[in-house]
């Protein structure tokens, strides 16, 4: 329109001159032409001789309207004609406008929280931000105009201009997690004897569902003797079990790990019954009726059985180890877990006749706290947690739990 406004200039110049030249004037009257774009363009202004018609003016451009003609009034009803139409006043013509359309806007919240309701908007116009939709673990952190999270939507400058999703990025608002396990523990303390238990494991990566002997202040001071034997399932390979005897002291431990594989099914899947013998002469590990391993005499390499003389108590605990090489990799995913008990049997043996006998079988119909305690203390990178130990339909059960640790946001 730069342009018309020189035209216009130009037309009023001359009039001056006709005019000022002197005697009558026979000049034709100039009038103003002002094109209002609305608020859409600039304005604009020419000069025009009466009774002349005036030429269009090159077609406004702007974003997300079309424009639809020159109109007489402001609310656009009567088009001005360029080719017939002349101008015998000053006038002012007013542009008209079509948006350019209607879009969509959804919202993509990630499967967490409810979302917004989709909207439809003019084209160009601006949105306001929606109310937040709510999760249990995590916060709204921002809505992005792509679902990697690279440009995030400006609800105070963006516009819409075609039909778009906007993507929900969440923040955790957990930080991390506590760790809880659980452990069975016999009040009396044994010699020598028969133990059996029938079990479904547990079994997660970075876990340990173990059944052991234990003298109960191994672990105390570094002088002291450590005496432990173990049937542990671990996080690497859920058909197999560790046996192991530990003696030496606390820092100077002496182990004999072996791995052995189930003859059956998994330890976690089904239930498997579970046996250590200790005796003077010899130390076995059975499942299920197969001898799985026995160190005696003939084999017992580090001369452990004659250091196992310790009274021990028996014990059952599920907790996670932060050793990947020995466990695995944890993964909290897989939580909570549990391993279930369905009977503990324990029998004495007699020196002598070289027997077992029985002494109790506790079926778990009801929780003995006067044969059983539960452990209260940290393990590997749990916390014990008594709660996690329960009777459940006739099975004592050990659980391994988190608790989230939620963040400041």
């Amino acid at each position: 329109m730069k342009k018309l406004i020189i035209l216009g200039l130009g037309l009023l110049s001359l009039a001056t001159l006709v005019t000022g030249c002197g005697g009558k004037d026979d000049s034709k009257p100039v009038f103003t032409i002002v094109f209002d774009g609305q608020g859409k363009v600039e304005n604009d202004t020419i000069f025009a001789e009466g009774k002349v018609t005036i030429a269009e003016p090159t077609e406004p451009k702007t974003d997300y309207f079309n424009f639809a003609g020159w109109y007489k009034e402001k609310e656009c009803i009567n088009q001005w004609n360029f080719n017939t139409e002349k101008v015998d006043e000053p006038i002012t013509l007013y542009a008209k406008w079509v948006n350019i359309g209607n879009f969509t806007v959804t919202f993509d919240t990630k499967g967490r929280g409810e979302a917004p309701e989709s909207i439809t908007v003019e084209c160009g116009s601006k949105i306001e931000k929606p109310e937040n939709p709510t999760d249990e673990d995590f916060y709204l952190y921002g809505w992005y105009k792509d679902a990697n999270y690279m440009t995030e939507w400006n609800f105070e400058n963006d516009r819409i201009t075609e039909n778009t999703t906007l993507y929900a990025r969440w923040k955790s608002k957990i930080s991390g997690y506590k760790y809880y396990g659980a452990e069975l523990y016999s009040k009396q303390s044994f010699m020598y004897g028969r133990y059996e238990a029938r079990m479904k494991m547990a079994f997660a990566p970075g876990c340990i569902s173990s059944m052991f002997l234990y003298y109960n202040n191994s672990d105390t001071y570094n002088d002291t003797l450590w005496n432990e034997i173990d049937i542990e399932v671990i996080g690497k390979d859920s058909t197999k079990f560790q046996s192991n005897i530990i003696t030496g002291k606390k820092n100077a431990q002496i182990t004999t790990e072996q791995m052995h594989t189930s003859t059956d099914k998994p330890y976690n899947t089904d239930y498997h019954t579970f046996v250590i013998e200790w005796t003077p002469e010899y130390i076995s590990w059975s499942v299920d009726g197969v001898e799985m391993r026995r160190t005696d005499a003939t084999n017992d390499v580090k001369d452990q059985l004659k250091t196992m003389i310790r009274t021990e108590s028996l014990r059952f605990n599920l907790w996670s180890s932060q050793s990947t090489s020995w466990v695995g990799k944890f993964d909290n995913k897989r939580l909570p877990i549990a391993q279930y008990i369905d009977y503990i049997k324990v029998s004495k043996y007699d020196t002598e006749t070289k027997e077992f006998t029985e002494l109790w079988t506790d079926d778990f119909d009801t929780f003995n706290s006067t044969r059983w305690g539960k452990g209260n203390w940290t393990i590997g990178q749990v916390t014990l947690n008594p709660t996690n130990v329960t009777v459940e339909e006739g099975n004592l059960v050990l659980r391994l739990t988190k608790e989230p640790i939620y963040a400041k946001y």
